[in-house]
C-alpha cells in the first residue's frame, strides 16, 4: 500500500507487485520460438499469446501499428486485469484494465510531463490520486473525469502550498494558502486566485480581514498591524481608500 501525502489516505499499489510477473511473461512470449505463433489481426494489429475459441484468452501481447504495446491478461478478446500499455520509452500506463478501459488503480507515467498514481474510471483519472509534475509541483487529492475537482492539496515548485477546494483543475471555493515567507491566507478562491472574503496574515503578524479581488484588497476590510494599530474601511486596488 502506498501512503499518500494527504493524511489518512492510502491507495492500493497491487499493480506494482505484479509488474515483475507481467514483465517475465512478456519476455517469455517474445522469445524467437514464440514469434512464429504471432497472429496478424485487423488494422495491422499483431497478437502474440494464448488463445481460446479463436479469441484472445489468457496472457498475451498486442502490438499496435504505431508501435504501442499492450501486455497482460485477456478475456474474450479484451484486456482485463493487471496490464501494461507502453506508448513509448517515456510514456506508459500500468494498472488495472476492465474490458479495454483503465479502471481501478493504475499509474500513468509520462517522463516529459507528469506521473499519476491513483484511481481511474472509463480511461480517466477519477477518485483519489497523486500527480507529480516535471517542474517539481505535486497534487494530492480528488479527481472527477480527469480534472482536479473537490478537496485537494497542491504543493507548488515555488514552495507555496494550497489546501482546499478545486474545480476544473483550478483553485475554487474555500481554501488555505501558505507561502515560503510565512504569509498565509484563509478564505475564498476563484479562478486560481484570492477572490472573495478572507484573512491574509503577513510574516510580521499583521493581518487583513476583508474582501479581495484578484489577490488585491478590494472592498470593505480591516488591517490590524502587529502593534495593534487598526485601519478599517474601504479598499481599492490594494490601497486604503476611505473610512
Amino acid at each position: 500500500m502506498y501512503t499518500l501525502c494527504t493524511e489518512g489516505r492510502t491507495i492500493n499499489s497491487e499493480s506494482l507487485d505484479l509488474s515483475e510477473k507481467v514483465t517475465m511473461r512478456s519476455e517469455t512470449l517474445l522469445k524467437k520460438d514464440k514469434l512464429d505463433n504471432a497472429i496478424v489481426l485487423e488494422d495491422g494489429l499483431v497478437y502474440i499469446g494464448e488463445m481460446q475459441n479463436d479469441e484472445r484468452n489468457g496472457f498475451g501481447i498486442l502490438i499496435y501499428p504505431n508501435g504501442s504495446i499492450l501486455e497482460g491478461n485477456w478475456i474474450n478478446g479484451k484486456a482485463n486485469g493487471i496490464c501494461k500499455l507502453q506508448y513509448s520509452q517515456d510514456e506508459y500506463y500500468q494498472g488495472n484494465i476492465v474490458n479495454n478501459r483503465f479502471q481501478g488503480y493504475g499509474e500513468y507515467v509520462n517522463n516529459n510531463s507528469s506521473i499519476y498514481k491513483g484511481q481511474w474510471e472509463n480511461n480517466e483519472k477519477h477518485g483519489y490520486g497523486e500527480e507529480y509534475f516535471k517542474n517539481g509541483s505535486i497534487y494530492c487529492g480528488n479527481f472527477i473525469r480527469g480534472m482536479r475537482e473537490g478537496e485537494g492539496v497542491y504543493l507548488s515548485s515555488n514552495g507555496s502550498k494550497y489546501e482546499g477546494q478545486f474545480k476544473c483543475n483550478t483553485m475554487e471555493g474555500d481554501g488555505t494558502m501558505f507561502w515560503g515567507d510565512g504569509s498565509t491566507y484563509k478564505g475564498q478562491f476563484q479562478n486560481n486566485d484570492i477572490n472573495g472574503y478572507g484573512v491574509y496574515t503577513y510574516p510580521d503578524g499583521s493581518y487583513y480581514e476583508g474582501y479581495f479581488i484578484n489577490g488585491k484588497r478590494n472592498g470593505i476590510g480591516s488591517l490590524i498591524r502587529y502593534d495593534g494599530y487598526e485601519v478599517s474601511g474601504e479598499w481599492e486596488e490594494d490601497k486604503f481608500y476611505k473610512n
